[in-house]
């Protein structure tokens, strides 16, 4: 086992125990993802806007993206759009008041909109998750991108041959993606076995098969996406937050796919 393997696994029993047990609770929860989006959407802003010497406009940023979480989850569960919308406006005009500079104004437009919906919009998603279907479905949703980032990362690293995206992530193969589906089917399986014998759940266990091949694309697409906004900015890692994993954003760049189109899928067919 090497280094970087070990202090991986070191950084990832001692944040994974603290993240499954902020699911004892609603409040809890979204606690949480609030938190979550603090740190990843920070991450990105510094990481691709600092150079301009704006800090105190992304501190505003932050502000409006955290609390997107926590209003949505407080208050306004039945009416997401509005409070998008309207945390959405008030960054841009604010943005409008403060950079003058009509050659870098676009990259805040498009830094902070990305932002929004990627990292606040989409970890968001786990709140409904958690108060329509349950803290065991939305546990199971955050602990699908950990099964499949395991299983494809050894059949990847085991069978590897063909690459999955030779220009933004080519570490990737359709070998890795493939098992990384197999894998996380058979967990996913035995997750739903389990809750459905020992706790208040009928689902489907043919469910299993559309989570694993969701997550599976999902995981990886949302991987391949923030590679390319480190390659486009020359960046290795986002953020630092997590030794061996990069910061957060690097950590739950797939998840951010993953949790709206299970949310999508339940709502389709549950």
């Amino acid at each position: 086992m090497t280094k970087e393997t070990k202090v991986r696994l070191i950084s990832a029993f001692i944040v994974a125990p603290f993240v499954v047990a902020c699911f004892i609770s609603y409040q809890s929860l979204i606690g949480l993802v609030s938190a979550i989006v603090l740190l990843a959407s920070s991450e990105l802003l510094f990481a691709t806007l600092k150079k301009h010497r704006k800090n105190g406009i992304l501190v505003v940023y932050i502000a409006l993206l955290s609390a997107f979480p926590l209003l949505f989850g407080i208050w306004f569960l039945e009416q997401p759009m509005e409070l998008l919308s309207g945390l959405y406006i008030i960054g841009i005009v604010f943005t409008l008041f403060i950079v003058k500079n009509k050659e870098i104004v676009m990259e805040f437009f498009g830094v902070y909109s990305i932002s929004f919906i990627y990292i606040s919009m989409n970890l968001s998603f786990f709140i409904p998750l958690y108060k329509f279907y349950g803290a065991a479905v939305a546990l199971l949703t955050l602990t699908l991108s950990w099964a499949y980032d395991s299983f494809a990362y050894f059949f990847g690293l085991s069978f590897g041959r063909h690459k999955l995206s030779k220009v933004y992530s080519p570490n990737k193969s359709y070998e890795g993606l493939l098992g990384g589906i197999f894998g996380t089917f058979v967990y996913t399986l035995i997750y739903f076995v389990i809750i459905n014998s020992f706790f208040n759940y009928s689902i489907p266990l043919w469910y299993s098969i559309a989570f694993a091949i969701i997550t599976g694309i999902m995981d990886t697409a949302g991987d391949i996406f923030e590679s390319a906004i480190k390659r486009a900015y020359g960046l290795k890692n986002i953020g630092r937050f997590m030794p061996g994993h990069g910061g957060m954003l690097d950590r739950i760049d797939g998840l951010l796919f993953v949790a709206p189109v299970i949310y999508i899928f339940l709502k389709l067919f549950s």
